[in-house]
Protein backbone atom coordinates (compact mmCIF):
# COMPACT_ATOMS: atom_id res chain seq x y z
CA UNK A 1 0.00 0.00 0.00
CA UNK A 2 2.68 2.32 0.84
CA UNK A 3 4.35 2.34 -2.93
CA UNK A 4 0.75 2.13 -4.47
CA UNK A 5 0.21 5.45 -2.50
CA UNK A 6 3.77 6.92 -3.80
CA UNK A 7 2.72 6.15 -7.16
CA UNK A 8 -0.52 8.11 -6.65
CA UNK A 9 1.11 11.16 -5.57
CA UNK A 10 3.31 10.92 -8.38
CA UNK A 11 0.26 10.77 -10.84
CA UNK A 12 -1.24 13.81 -8.60
CA UNK A 13 2.25 16.04 -9.17
CA UNK A 14 1.88 15.14 -12.93
CA UNK A 15 -1.91 15.69 -13.80
CA UNK A 16 -1.63 19.94 -13.82
CA UNK A 17 -4.88 21.19 -13.41
CA UNK A 18 -4.18 24.05 -16.46
CA UNK A 19 -1.99 23.94 -18.77
CA UNK A 20 -0.22 26.93 -19.66
CA UNK A 21 0.76 28.30 -22.97
CA UNK A 22 2.80 31.26 -23.90
CA UNK A 23 4.83 32.85 -26.67
CA UNK A 24 8.49 33.37 -26.18
CA UNK A 25 11.77 33.67 -28.03
CA UNK A 26 15.15 31.21 -28.87
CA UNK A 27 18.03 33.81 -28.76
CA UNK A 28 20.99 33.13 -30.90
CA UNK A 29 24.20 34.82 -31.93
CA UNK A 30 24.04 34.27 -35.34
CA UNK A 31 23.09 36.79 -37.78
CA UNK A 32 18.85 36.82 -38.79
CA UNK A 33 18.79 34.46 -35.53
CA UNK A 34 19.15 36.66 -32.45
CA UNK A 35 15.59 36.36 -31.11
CA UNK A 36 13.45 33.72 -32.78
CA UNK A 37 9.70 33.81 -32.38
CA UNK A 38 8.14 30.49 -30.56
CA UNK A 39 5.33 29.22 -28.66
CA UNK A 40 4.73 26.85 -26.12
CA UNK A 41 1.31 25.27 -26.19
CA UNK A 42 1.48 23.34 -23.61
CA UNK A 43 1.95 19.68 -22.10
CA UNK A 44 1.56 17.34 -18.90
CA UNK A 45 5.10 15.55 -18.25
CA UNK A 46 3.88 12.10 -18.34
CA UNK A 47 6.88 9.95 -16.96
CA UNK A 48 8.38 8.23 -19.53
CA UNK A 49 10.61 5.27 -17.34
CA UNK A 50 12.98 4.31 -20.17
CA UNK A 51 17.20 5.30 -19.79
CA UNK A 52 18.62 7.97 -21.59
CA UNK A 53 20.25 7.64 -24.92
CA UNK A 54 23.39 8.85 -24.55
CA UNK A 55 26.11 9.38 -27.46
CA UNK A 56 29.63 9.72 -26.71
CA UNK A 57 31.50 12.82 -28.80
CA UNK A 58 34.11 13.03 -26.40
CA UNK A 59 37.10 15.18 -27.17
CA UNK A 60 40.56 14.05 -27.43
CA UNK A 61 42.75 13.83 -24.17
CA UNK A 62 45.04 16.59 -26.09
CA UNK A 63 42.58 19.26 -26.98
CA UNK A 64 42.87 22.48 -25.93
CA UNK A 65 39.20 23.30 -25.21
CA UNK A 66 39.68 21.63 -21.68
CA UNK A 67 42.20 22.26 -18.57
CA UNK A 68 42.83 18.09 -18.69
CA UNK A 69 42.44 17.89 -15.28
CA UNK A 70 40.11 16.04 -12.96
CA UNK A 71 37.54 17.22 -10.70
CA UNK A 72 37.89 17.18 -6.84
CA UNK A 73 34.52 17.45 -6.08
CA UNK A 74 31.00 17.73 -8.13
CA UNK A 75 28.85 20.20 -5.90
CA UNK A 76 26.71 21.22 -8.53
CA UNK A 77 25.36 20.39 -11.92
CA UNK A 78 25.01 23.86 -14.66
CA UNK A 79 22.28 24.51 -17.16
CA UNK A 80 23.04 26.50 -20.12
CA UNK A 81 21.08 27.86 -23.44
CA UNK A 82 23.51 27.28 -26.76
CA UNK A 83 22.99 30.60 -27.80
CA UNK A 84 22.63 28.90 -31.00
CA UNK A 85 19.22 29.72 -33.13
CA UNK A 86 20.54 28.58 -36.22
CA UNK A 87 18.35 25.50 -37.35
CA UNK A 88 21.65 23.36 -37.51
CA UNK A 89 22.63 23.84 -34.15
CA UNK A 90 21.02 20.49 -33.14
CA UNK A 91 22.60 18.58 -30.55
CA UNK A 92 24.33 16.58 -33.65
CA UNK A 93 25.59 19.99 -34.66
CA UNK A 94 27.20 20.79 -31.40
CA UNK A 95 28.87 17.41 -31.47
CA UNK A 96 30.83 18.64 -34.20
CA UNK A 97 31.12 21.81 -33.73
CA UNK A 98 32.87 21.40 -30.26
CA UNK A 99 35.15 18.72 -32.26
CA UNK A 100 36.26 21.13 -34.65
CA UNK A 101 35.89 24.68 -33.18
CA UNK A 102 39.32 26.32 -32.13
CA UNK A 103 36.96 28.66 -29.42
CA UNK A 104 37.94 27.29 -26.25
CA UNK A 105 35.27 26.41 -23.97
CA UNK A 106 34.05 22.62 -23.37
CA UNK A 107 31.01 21.17 -21.56
CA UNK A 108 29.95 17.75 -20.75
CA UNK A 109 26.56 17.36 -22.47
CA UNK A 110 24.69 18.33 -25.23
CA UNK A 111 20.90 17.83 -25.48
CA UNK A 112 18.15 18.47 -27.49
CA UNK A 113 14.58 17.47 -27.89
CA UNK A 114 15.56 13.59 -29.62
CA UNK A 115 19.56 13.32 -28.69
CA UNK A 116 22.30 13.84 -26.18
CA UNK A 117 25.64 13.60 -26.61
CA UNK A 118 28.63 13.57 -24.02
CA UNK A 119 32.08 15.33 -24.74
CA UNK A 120 33.56 15.05 -21.54
CA UNK A 121 34.19 12.20 -18.75
CA UNK A 122 31.69 13.01 -16.13
CA UNK A 123 34.89 13.40 -13.47
CA UNK A 124 37.09 16.13 -15.93
CA UNK A 125 36.73 19.96 -15.83
CA UNK A 126 35.21 21.89 -18.03
CA UNK A 127 35.32 25.37 -19.30
CA UNK A 128 31.76 26.54 -19.29
CA UNK A 129 30.71 28.16 -16.19
CA UNK A 130 33.25 31.34 -15.23
CA UNK A 131 36.03 31.47 -13.18
CA UNK A 132 36.44 28.03 -11.64
CA UNK A 133 39.36 29.58 -9.18
CA UNK A 134 36.09 31.00 -6.61
CA UNK A 135 33.64 29.00 -4.33
CA UNK A 136 30.27 29.15 -3.38
CA UNK A 137 30.79 31.15 -0.42
CA UNK A 138 32.69 33.97 -2.05
CA UNK A 139 31.17 36.79 -3.80
CA UNK A 140 33.87 37.87 -6.03
CA UNK A 141 31.19 38.90 -8.78
CA UNK A 142 29.21 41.52 -6.83
CA UNK A 143 32.04 43.73 -7.44
CA UNK A 144 31.67 43.29 -10.93
CA UNK A 145 27.21 42.43 -11.50
CA UNK A 146 26.74 43.95 -8.08
CA UNK A 147 24.68 40.67 -7.45
CA UNK A 148 24.46 37.73 -5.54
CA UNK A 149 26.29 35.41 -8.17
CA UNK A 150 28.64 32.30 -7.31
CA UNK A 151 31.94 31.28 -8.36
CA UNK A 152 33.61 27.47 -9.34
CA UNK A 153 31.20 26.54 -11.70
CA UNK A 154 34.07 25.26 -13.61
CA UNK A 155 36.10 23.36 -10.72
CA UNK A 156 32.48 21.86 -9.05
CA UNK A 157 30.13 21.61 -11.56
CA UNK A 158 28.70 19.46 -14.33
CA UNK A 159 28.09 21.12 -17.42
CA UNK A 160 24.92 20.69 -19.82
CA UNK A 161 24.12 22.99 -22.83
CA UNK A 162 20.15 22.38 -23.94
CA UNK A 163 19.53 23.41 -27.82
CA UNK A 164 17.97 26.56 -28.61
CA UNK A 165 18.01 26.25 -32.62
CA UNK A 166 14.74 27.40 -34.72
CA UNK A 167 12.03 24.78 -34.51
CA UNK A 168 12.94 22.86 -31.80
CA UNK A 169 10.53 21.14 -29.29
CA UNK A 170 11.33 23.07 -26.66
CA UNK A 171 9.57 21.74 -24.11
CA UNK A 172 10.74 18.10 -25.33
CA UNK A 173 14.20 19.90 -24.40
CA UNK A 174 13.01 20.93 -20.82
CA UNK A 175 11.75 17.40 -19.75
CA UNK A 176 14.87 15.65 -21.53
CA UNK A 177 17.28 18.11 -20.24
CA UNK A 178 14.92 17.42 -16.20
CA UNK A 179 15.43 13.20 -17.04
CA UNK A 180 19.71 13.91 -17.40
CA UNK A 181 20.01 16.09 -14.92
CA UNK A 182 18.02 13.83 -12.17
CA UNK A 183 20.53 11.29 -13.26
CA UNK A 184 23.41 13.35 -12.12
CA UNK A 185 21.69 14.38 -9.10
CA UNK A 186 21.35 10.75 -7.81
CA UNK A 187 25.29 9.85 -9.36
CA UNK A 188 26.63 12.48 -7.26
CA UNK A 189 24.03 12.66 -4.22
CA UNK A 190 22.73 15.86 -4.49
CA UNK A 191 19.61 17.48 -4.70
CA UNK A 192 17.30 20.24 -7.10
CA UNK A 193 19.48 22.59 -4.88
CA UNK A 194 22.10 21.70 -6.26
CA UNK A 195 21.02 22.70 -10.08
CA UNK A 196 22.30 26.09 -10.83
CA UNK A 197 21.97 28.32 -13.91
CA UNK A 198 25.09 29.95 -15.89
CA UNK A 199 24.08 33.10 -13.84
CA UNK A 200 24.46 31.77 -10.89
CA UNK A 201 28.41 31.65 -11.24
CA UNK A 202 29.16 34.49 -13.72
CA UNK A 203 26.40 36.83 -14.31
CA UNK A 204 26.12 35.71 -17.60
CA UNK A 205 22.40 35.80 -18.58
CA UNK A 206 22.38 32.04 -19.29
CA UNK A 207 20.20 30.01 -19.72
CA UNK A 208 18.82 32.95 -21.67
CA UNK A 209 15.43 31.36 -23.24
CA UNK A 210 14.60 29.59 -19.54
CA UNK A 211 14.94 32.65 -18.08
CA UNK A 212 13.52 35.07 -20.10
CA UNK A 213 10.03 33.18 -20.33
CA UNK A 214 10.24 32.64 -16.75
CA UNK A 215 10.18 28.59 -16.84
CA UNK A 216 13.38 27.93 -14.45
CA UNK A 217 10.70 27.21 -11.58
CA UNK A 218 8.83 24.95 -14.07
CA UNK A 219 12.55 23.08 -15.00
CA UNK A 220 12.66 22.39 -11.29
CA UNK A 221 9.31 20.74 -11.12
CA UNK A 222 10.43 18.62 -13.87
CA UNK A 223 13.70 17.69 -12.44
CA UNK A 224 12.22 16.47 -8.83
CA UNK A 225 9.25 14.68 -11.08
CA UNK A 226 12.47 12.97 -12.54
CA UNK A 227 14.32 12.36 -8.78
CA UNK A 228 10.91 10.80 -7.09
CA UNK A 229 10.53 8.41 -9.97
CA UNK A 230 14.23 7.49 -10.78
CA UNK A 231 14.51 6.76 -7.21
CA UNK A 232 11.32 5.69 -5.90
CA UNK A 233 9.10 4.15 -8.74
CA UNK A 234 12.51 2.59 -10.80
CA UNK A 235 10.21 -0.94 -10.58
CA UNK A 236 7.08 0.80 -12.37
CA UNK A 237 5.89 0.85 -15.64
CA UNK A 238 3.21 3.66 -16.48
CA UNK A 239 1.54 3.11 -19.98
CA UNK A 240 -0.32 6.66 -20.89
CA UNK A 241 -3.39 7.49 -23.17
CA UNK A 242 -4.82 10.93 -24.26
CA UNK A 243 -8.62 10.38 -24.43
CA UNK A 244 -8.17 13.91 -26.07
CA UNK A 245 -6.14 12.23 -29.19
CA UNK A 246 -7.18 15.16 -31.17
CA UNK A 247 -5.47 17.22 -29.05
CA UNK A 248 -3.05 16.00 -26.84
CA UNK A 249 -0.71 12.93 -27.95
CA UNK A 250 -0.21 9.95 -25.33
CA UNK A 251 3.47 11.86 -24.30
CA UNK A 252 1.69 14.85 -23.14
CA UNK A 253 2.14 17.09 -25.86
CA UNK A 254 -0.30 19.51 -26.86
CA UNK A 255 -0.47 18.93 -30.87
CA UNK A 256 -3.08 20.99 -31.84
CA UNK A 257 -4.69 24.13 -29.83
CA UNK A 258 -8.16 24.38 -30.55
CA UNK A 259 -8.11 28.22 -28.92
CA UNK A 260 -10.79 28.81 -26.18
CA UNK A 261 -10.22 26.85 -23.22
CA UNK A 262 -10.96 23.05 -23.31
CA UNK A 263 -10.93 20.42 -20.90
CA UNK A 264 -8.77 17.31 -21.63
CA UNK A 265 -8.56 13.65 -20.80
CA UNK A 266 -6.24 10.90 -20.37
CA UNK A 267 -5.97 7.88 -18.60
CA UNK A 268 -3.03 5.75 -17.04
CA UNK A 269 -2.16 2.19 -16.49
CA UNK A 270 0.31 1.33 -13.98
CA UNK A 271 2.12 -1.76 -13.27
CA UNK A 272 3.74 -2.90 -10.29
CA UNK A 273 4.57 -6.46 -8.74
CA UNK A 274 2.53 -8.08 -10.82
CA UNK A 275 -0.48 -6.42 -10.17
CA UNK A 276 -2.30 -3.41 -12.94
CA UNK A 277 -4.15 -0.73 -11.88
CA UNK A 278 -6.11 2.54 -14.16
CA UNK A 279 -6.72 5.86 -13.60
CA UNK A 280 -8.22 8.50 -15.39
CA UNK A 281 -7.69 12.59 -14.71
CA UNK A 282 -8.45 15.67 -16.95
CA UNK A 283 -6.86 19.18 -16.77
CA UNK A 284 -7.76 22.59 -18.24
CA UNK A 285 -6.01 23.54 -21.31
CA UNK A 286 -5.87 27.05 -20.76
CA UNK A 287 -7.01 29.25 -23.88
CA UNK A 288 -4.20 29.79 -26.21
CA UNK A 289 -2.30 33.29 -25.99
Amino acid sequence: MEKWQKIENFLDKINLKEIKNQIYFLYGYEEGYEQVPSENNGYLPFYDHLDMVIQESLLPSDSKLKPNTKRKTTKYITIHNTGMAHPSATAKGLAEYIQTTDRVASWHFSLDDKETYQHLGLDEVGWHAGDGSHTWEETYFNKVYNKECIGGGNLNSIGIESCVYQGVDFNMVMRRLAKLTAMLLITYHLTSKDVKQHYDFSGKNCPQVIREAKRWEEFLYLVDLELFAQKELQDVVFHWQSLTPEIMDNQGKIIDHPGPATKISYQVEVEYNHTKKSYSFTSLLLEKK
